[in-house]
């Protein structure tokens, strides 16, 4: 009875294996989220049985010459084996036939052209983002130059206002002075 049930459990483990890895329903990156849930939950028999899907797909696609396809899908896949390397090692996973594959992927005509679109349009990407940065800090720069500038000229015209009410009081001064200086002539 254990056996059966132990059966079952695993044919029901292959199947939603294969239902999560299927390359015609799910998208690259539901397969990577699928590989990597098999290697969180830590069953080294459900990932190795999960590559092996995944190099059986790939290499179907590769006998295709479905590149567009499978370079979505390897490129993602890849990816993943090397960010988890080191988990993979520690559950004895051997990668060896899925980085064949990935080799086989790399040596399709087609791949080095999408591998170069990818990297240019990586590039471009970073190069709008750069673009996108100076011209916010250039930006930023001509508010302080124009905040700096009426600061200055706020200043300046304190300064005026100062100096004219100065003026003005010297001004009063002097008159108070003549005014009193006729007044004494008048006086005597």
């Amino acid at each position: 009875m254990a056996a059966v049930a132990a059966m079952f459990l695993t044919a029901c483990t292959g199947n939603k294996i294969a239902e999560d890895l299927d390359f015609e329903k799910a998208t690259p990156e539901a397969v990577v989220s699928a590989l990597a849930e098999k290697v969180q939950a830590g069953d080294a028999t459900a990932i190795n049985a999960a590559l092996e899907t995944v190099q059986t797909q790939l290499s179907k696609l590769v006998d295709a010459g479905n590149i567009e396809k499978v370079s979505q899908y390897a490129a993602k896949i890849k990816a993943f084996v090397e960010e988890n390397a080191e988990a993979l090692k520690n559950f004895n996973i051997d990668v060896t036939p899925l980085t064949k594959v990935f080799d086989q992927v790399a040596a399709l005509p087609g791949a080095a052209v999408e591998e170069a679109q990818g990297a240019a349009e990586d590039a471009v990407e970073g190069a709008v983002d750069a673009a996108e940065d100076a011209v916010e800090g250039a930006v930023d720069a001509a508010k302080g130059a124009v905040n700096d500038a009426v600061d200055a000229a706020k200043g300046a015209v304190n300064d005026a206002v100062d100096a004219g009410k100065a003026a003005v009081e010297e001004g009063k001064a002097k008159t108070n002075e003549a005014i009193q200086n006729a007044a004494d002539k008048i006086k005597l």
